[in-house]
């Protein structure tokens, strides 16, 4: 799923500013689309689980913006919304249905006025209407609770009809879970393809092209400190405190781009517990890691998407042997110098546990 985020963000970030050329465009924009699609079986026994295909509808709400800032114009009029989703998951016995709400932020890929290629990203809150039970439910080991995580990704294609109405088709990527929060929760992945109409409305307003102001690059420095709750991968509901101490350093280049090197400190107190369960010897040490990451930042504003990959090095990982570990963070910048921040700490595709943390930037 990172690479699959790095990939849309680096695609709608880079492509050629003279793509996308709407001239005037309505504000709001309204669209309801049918889905039809498949189950992404990320283990082989799914496949015996899953009995029907994906079905679902989605309505949405869009904003599109016309340059009203500097960060607007180098996005090149990106646009956001909110999105009401409704889908099957593959097999009503066993995973039921979903029902998520997500905001959403789309980029501009390529196009012209009546055709243009886009992709949108968000997250969002999903509701499973089934979920594990050991005694009615035991072969649902994807989803162990009905308040989830959703994570959705679009690639669409946008034809203008009319003056105000529309068509757009596309694909999309589904991920469900509920970040390890809850046991077990291998989640679920699902791939559709979709069609639909679009209606606009609002006062018909120009974008404004301003000039962009050149910029020096420049080192930022950054200390973090984060919290986070974990399950153990067993089936009881405690939850373990984990905690990290991180510094960063990193070369801004751009308006929208920061690359930085880095260094992690991790406190895991459930280490103990798990290796006194496999009858292993625990030594206190083993409860920390450290570690070294390489960041690539996309910055809009005080926003920034923050992804990493790091290596255990020094006090490695004792548990599990695991050599590499990930991060994906969001991050807001409460003044230029102190900022709040959400992640989700990762061993590859293998989620950990999310944190919140904050940290303060220097020059």
């Amino acid at each position: 799923m990172k690479k699959l985020l790095l990939f849309c963000v680096l695609c709608g970030m880079t492509s050629p500013a003279l793509a996308f050329d709407p001239g005037k465009v309505y504000p709001w924009t309204i669209r309801a689309n049918a889905h039809y699609g498949l189950l992404l079986p990320e283990y082989g026994f799914m496949n015996y689980i899953a009995d029907d295909y994906i079905r679902g509808a989605e309505v949405n709400l869009l904003h599109q913006t016309t340059g009203s800032n500097i960060w607007q114009q180098l996005y090149r009029y990106p646009a956001w919304g909110v999105s009401f989703f409704y889908s099957s998951m593959g097999s009503a016995s066993q995973f039921g249905d979903q029902y998520t709400i997500y905001p959403y932020y789309r980029l501009h890929i390529a196009g012209r006025r009546k055709v243009n290629l886009s992709y949108q990203m968000g997250v969002g809150l999903s509701y499973a209407t089934k979920k594990y039970n050991p005694e009615n439910n035991f072969v649902n080991v994807a989803i162990a609770t009905h308040l989830n995580i959703h994570y959705h990704a679009d690639l669409l294609l946008n034809i203008k009809l009319s003056e105000r109405m529309g068509a757009n088709a596309g694909l999309a990527f589904n991920h469900i879970s509920n970040a390890n929060l809850g046991e077990p929760n291998v989640g679920l992945n699902f791939a559709t393809a979709y069609a639909g109409l679009t209606y606009s409305f609002g006062e018909p307003q120009a974008f404004r092209r301003d000039s962009i102001p050149a910029f020096t690059p420049e080192m930022n420095y950054h200390v973090m400190v984060t919290g986070g709750i974990k399950h153990t991968r067993t089936f009881e509901s405690f939850k373990y405190p984990a905690f990290s101490v991180s510094f960063n350093a990193s070369r801004r280049t751009g308006h929208k781009f920061a690359f930085g090197v880095g260094a992690d400190f991790f406190y895991d107190t459930s280490v103990e517990d798990q290796m006194v369960r496999q009858e292993r010897e625990f030594k206190s040490q083993y409860a920390y890691m450290t570690g070294i990451h390489f960041t690539q930042e996309f910055i809009y504003n005080k926003f920034s998407l923050l992804v990493q990959e790091g290596f255990y090095i020094g006090l490695r990982d004792e548990l599990n042997n695991y050599f590499m570990y990930n991060r994906a963070m969001v991050r807001w910048h409460i003044t230029p110098a102190l900022f709040v921040n959400a992640s989700m700490k990762s061993h590859l595709y293998i989620l950990d546990f999310p944190e919140i943390g904050v940290g303060y930037t220097f020059r």
